[in-house]
């Protein structure tokens, strides 16, 4: 039976060394609506959170994950700029210490997760799948369902791609398509269309990503906006390898129409 947030606010217990990360400024609010402000740290030996509550008495306290309905941290600036940096492509090797460091202040404290995501694509830029897999694996060990949906499992997905590790691929594209929210199974359709892909550069693999990957986020998932770039260059590309002139001109007029300023326009 899920404890009662009133049973844990009348039991203060110390933060201990399990935490283990650093003490991130922010709200907790908890599942029946409670609003706890201080710092707040995850326990990783108890798979909870602790939070420094501010007020009287500075107590502390530690709450498990089922009973908090929502995080709200603030964004680090570090963060941020790195985010600018990359998009105007400048170097990712300058960002992957700072990224790291973010990873560890903010672990499940909601930043890691796009942290951890451009970690590992800077990984995986720099032909490296190996440190992608482990970064991603890090966050997945505390939180299984990032493997498969969120931000950060395109990004496992394309070292695991990258590392030929195909098995545990196709289990987690699966697992996205029919157990996550429509955007995870979006770019797990793009991932399995560059699945498809990576067997072979002949027409059979070109037909067969189009039908079973890309033309499937184009035509059924177009609410997906951020998956449509990356889907309409993809298809581009098989049409062109099938010698369909036309449809390959149809998919890179709509790209740099309706998505000019996607990286993948600009390719």
């Amino acid at each position: 039976m899920r404890k009662s947030i009133e049973r844990v606010l009348l039991t203060a217990l110390l933060l201990t060394a399990g935490a283990g990360m650093a003490a991130i400024q922010g709200t907790i609010v908890t599942t029946d609506g409670k609003r706890l402000d201080g710092e707040i740290t995850w326990k990783s030996r108890d798979k909870a959170y602790g939070i420094r509550a501010s007020g009287p008495g500075n107590i502390e306290l530690t709450l498990e994950r089922d009973m908090i309905a929502r995080l709200l941290i603030p964004k680090p600036a570090e963060l941020t700029a790195i985010e600018a940096s990359l998009k105007r492509g400048e170097g990712a090797a300058a960002a992957i210490p700072v990224l790291n460091k973010i990873i560890n202040d903010y672990f499940m404290l909601i930043w890691d997760r796009p942290a951890t995501r451009l970690l590992a694509e800077a990984y995986v830029k720099d032909n490296d799948p190996s440190n992608a897999i482990k970064v991603c694996e890090r966050v997945i060990a505390a939180d299984p369902t990032a493997a498969y949906q969120g931000d950060m499992a395109p990004a496992y997905w394309a070292a695991l791609l990258m590392g030929d590790r195909t098995a545990r691929l196709d289990d987690l594209i699966t697992q996205a398509v029919k157990n996550a929210d429509r955007s995870a199974s979006a770019f797990a359709l793009i991932m399995r269309g560059d699945m498809i892909r990576k067997d072979g550069d002949t027409n059979e693999s070109a037909s067969r990503a189009l039908r079973d990957g890309y033309l499937r986020v184009i035509t059924l998932y177009s609410g997906i906006k951020a998956a449509q770039p990356e889907a309409l260059y993809k298809a581009a590309k098989c049409f062109e390898k099938l010698g369909h002139s036309s449809r390959a001109d149809q998919m890179r007029t709509k790209l740099k129409g309706e998505y000019s300023s996607s990286e993948w326009a600009l390719k």
